[in-house]
């Protein structure tokens, strides 16, 4: 279960304002939504070490050095993050004798956005000891009162989970499983709307809640990093994993 704070992610004044605005389009299962902010198919490949390079116009990442969630792991996006074949590749390994993982965060014109709809496909290898969580990540930097939206959020062995975390200084959760494995490939959807919060995989809808819904300025992580058992004696992975991006679409609601 993803019921802790995420490491604090403060470098807001370190990104630009380009994004791409065109027409919007829907998902499978999904209602309309206004326009698209964002949308990558990572069609140029960029071998390790050259990701900022290729895509520092439309990526931002978490800087080198930067403990994970866990503490016990660390970002290292020249080592990590790489584009292949459509695909972006985050290829989490051993670095300097620590386990290394990489998150990235796309650039919109304001940096973050109240409400809209986010959509990733994606798979990863089932390797213990990693997980991903693509997330929500308020803008104030003040968790748990402004709350945090995972989806799709999981150990790599596990299957996929999605999480809203209420905006409530308690620090409540809910969670949603689905009983998906991210060793397919998957679409995964995010509709965050004044008062309401729904999960798709695949065009299904996974869960949905009015509880504690964020309603303050968040930003998109696509964050990976050591597992639930980072902590645990032996829990740290030993084998590398390959987690992979296919597409990444960000949409605004009409209202906003």
């Amino acid at each position: 279960m993803s019921g802790t704070s995420r490491t604090r992610r403060s470098f807001l004044a370190t990104l630009g304002a380009s994004a791409l605005l065109v027409t919007a389009g829907c998902s499978d299962g999904a209602t309309p939504a206004g326009p698209v902010l964002f949308h990558e198919e990572f069609p140029d490949d960029a071998a390790e070490g050259e990701f900022r390079h290729v895509y520092g116009d439309r990526f931002d990442v978490y800087p080198t050095g930067w403990r994970d969630t866990s503490k016990r792991g660390v970002y290292r996006p020249d080592q990590v993050l790489s584009v292949q074949d459509g695909r972006l590749r985050f290829r989490l390994q051993q670095v300097d004798g620590e386990p290394a993982s990489a998150a990235v965060v796309p650039r919109l014109p304001h940096y973050g956005q109240r409400y809209g709809r986010y959509t990733v496909r994606l798979r990863a290898d089932p390797v213990p000891g990693w997980k991903l969580a693509f997330l929500l990540w308020p803008d104030s930097e003040r968790w748990p009162d402004d709350g945090e939206i995972d989806f799709p959020d999981a150990d790599l062995q596990h299957t996929v989970g999605a999480f809203l975390h209420h905006a409530d200084p308690a620090g409540t959760v809910e969670e949603f499983p689905t009983g998906a494995r991210l060793d397919d490939w998957h679409t995964a959807v995010v509709e965050w709307s004044p008062g309401l919060v729904r999960f798709l995989l695949d065009g299904t809808l996974v869960g949905s809640s009015t509880t504690g819904v964020p309603d303050t300025s968040m930003h998109f992580v696509l964050q990976t990093e050591t597992g639930s058992t980072a902590t645990r004696p032996g829990g740290l992975p030993t084998a590398e994993a390959l987690v992979e991006v296919s597409d990444v679409r960000i949409e605004s609601h009409p209202w906003t």
